[in-house]
């Protein structure tokens, strides 16, 4: 099975390079890494960096770990408003994949606004990304089925369900049975398993610095350490689906077990 680490911006600095961070990936004999590209300055004002690509480039394949990319979480292609300014952005990811040989992008679907832009939106980049054998992985922002039927009506074959379960967990709301449903219909979907840890619960909205105390929101936790039943989940999911592990906290990242001891977590929660 084959099992990435989400490298978030704020694991590189000037302590740790990009570099650095990949090799100790590798080290743990994580199979692949999850790049958060436009934080390296490949992106300005919707345009690709053409002068940056180079460096980046063979940061990225000096280390020998695959990579896949990840789309500014703020691009919501539902914005009817502001629709350009998203598109251009997400359409320099998929530049970005193509110049830079990555073979899946990451992206959450719309938070909110006008499906039918998202839908467009989606089947285009994915026009445009396919004959580079680059696939489009859509990530559920809270609800399974809102996110399928995207998938389902983009009908593209390089398009497939990215399965968030942390969110699936805090749109179930925290309950057991509810989530397994939500999570049993995007099964077959499925094109990456995104793993991280919550207590189910959205309310009541405090600050970020307090959010841990309440036990509410996105956490991002290390599995265990919240409530999501990932031993019941995993027996849902064929070793064949690649898994992304999420963890923000650079200090948990830094103690990140080995790919064989994560997964050994995982079917034993």
């Amino acid at each position: 099975m084959r099992v990435g680490v989400s490298i978030y911006p704020q694991f590189v600095n000037r302590d740790k390079t990009l570099a650095s961070v990949l090799a100790d990936m590798k080290i743990k004999q994580y199979d692949f890494v999850e790049i958060f590209p436009h934080t390296l300055g490949l992106i300005k004002n919707g345009k690709v960096v053409e002068g940056k690509l180079k460096h980046v480039e063979t940061t990225l394949r000096g280390v020998g770990i695959d990579y896949i990319f990840r789309m500014p979480m703020s691009v919501n292609l539902r914005d009817h408003i502001y629709y350009s300014r998203h598109f251009k952005v997400a359409k320099s990811i998929v530049d970005l994949a193509i110049n830079l040989g990555a073979k899946v992008i990451v992206m959450q679907s719309g938070r909110a606004g006008r499906l039918d832009l998202e839908i467009e939106a989606i089947t285009e980049l994915a026009s445009l990304a396919e004959n580079s054998g680059i696939k489009i992985a859509l990530e559920n922002t809270f609800s399974v089925k809102d996110t399928l039927y995207v998938v389902e009506n983009v009908n593209k074959d390089n398009v497939g369900f990215a399965l968030d379960v942390g969110h699936a967990f805090l749109s179930a709301q925290g309950d057991e049975e509810k989530f397994l449903e939500d999570v049993k219909l995007g099964v077959d979907k499925a094109i990456l398993l995104l793993v991280h840890d919550n207590f189910g619960k959205l309310t009541p909205q405090v600050e970020p610095l307090d959010a841990l105390a309440y036990g509410v929101g996105d956490l991002h936790l290390l599995p265990g350490e919240g409530k999501i039943p990932f031993g019941k989940l995993m027996k849902m999911f064929t070793d064949g689906l690649p898994i992304l592990v999420k963890i923000k906290d650079p200090e948990k990242f830094r103690k990140l077990p080995n790919k064989r001891d994560m997964l050994n977590l995982l079917r034993s929660l």
